[in-house]
């Protein structure tokens, strides 16, 4: 969540036949005037999510409805700080009832082969928050979110670099798309997290480091490349270690990183 530094793996119970049901048929309710409620796509006591269609224009449509006014508004803001960059569009939102209508997009899950491209839509989503946020405050009231991964040699860059990331990277909430990675889950983000805890998170899920083809080095090359930066900017160490905390978390534990150089 936004502002927040921890990250934790939750088992969400499901909701059971006849609640979901009941929660189905008045979403439909909610939005019969303006969008068609279809098959639902996931579900839990936090979240129901749906294929829908828009009834004016017949564009297939992704409903999200949070039943938790905290994840919505975390969801919500997710969608306003990565605006522009690699996500779903959001086609409707209704705080009252927190509903969220996003694009529907078209792809796969991603596998190993993906990590440039998925590289590459995370660093277009640190890009895209870092310059939304400065455009909303300001450049010189920007604050300054120091990336734990930096390097010593790199204290006073003549760039911006903030520590942000998106969050909760399982492969699910990533699809590979004809136009590339799109991001589709942004209700953990945080400002006061390293950009390489999306990459390496990522990595848990798709398998160690040693399945992919490509160095550690070749990933902060790849990055650094995609952000316009000197690879220098970053100390691998500091990424290896990182990344062995990342990969060491077990369900319920919880991953913490201090915004300090």
């Amino acid at each position: 969540m936004s502002g927040q530094i921890a990250f934790d793996h939750v088992h969400l119970e499901l909701l059971g036949s006849a609640q979901l049901q009941l929660q189905q048929q008045a979403l439909a309710e909610l939005l019969a005037e303006s969008y068609q409620v279809l098959q639902v796509l996931g579900q839990s006591v936090k979240s129901l999510v749906c294929s829908g269609l828009c009834m004016a224009s017949g564009e297939q449509v992704v409903i999200k409805r949070y039943f938790d006014e905290e994840a919505y508004a975390a969801e919500a803001s997710g969608y306003l700080l990565f605006r522009s960059g690699p996500i779903a569009g959001v086609r409707y939102q209704d705080a009252r009832h927190q509903v969220l209508v996003l694009e529907f997009l078209q792809g796969r899950l991603p596998g190993p082969a993906d990590l440039p491209e998925v590289i590459a839509a995370y660093a277009a989503m640190h890009a895209t928050a870092l310059a939304n946020i400065q455009r909303v405050m300001g450049h010189r009231s920007t604050p300054e979110f120091i990336d734990p991964c930096l390097s010593s040699r790199c204290r006073f860059p003549s760039f911006d670099l903030q520590g942000i990331s998106v969050g909760d990277c399982k492969p699910e909430h990533l699809l590979v798309t004809v136009e590339g990675v799109r991001v589709l889950d942004l209700e953990t983000h945080s400002l006061q997290r390293s950009v390489w805890f999306d990459i390496l998170s990522l990595s848990r899920f798709l398998g160690a480091s040693s399945a992919f083809s490509w160095t550690l080095e070749e990933w902060v090359a790849h990055y650094c490349e995609c952000r316009e930066i000197p690879a220098h900017y970053y100390d691998l160490q500091k990424i290896r270690d990182c990344l062995q905390r990342v990969q060491a978390l077990e369900s319920g534990r919880v991953y913490c990183e201090e915004a300090r150089p």
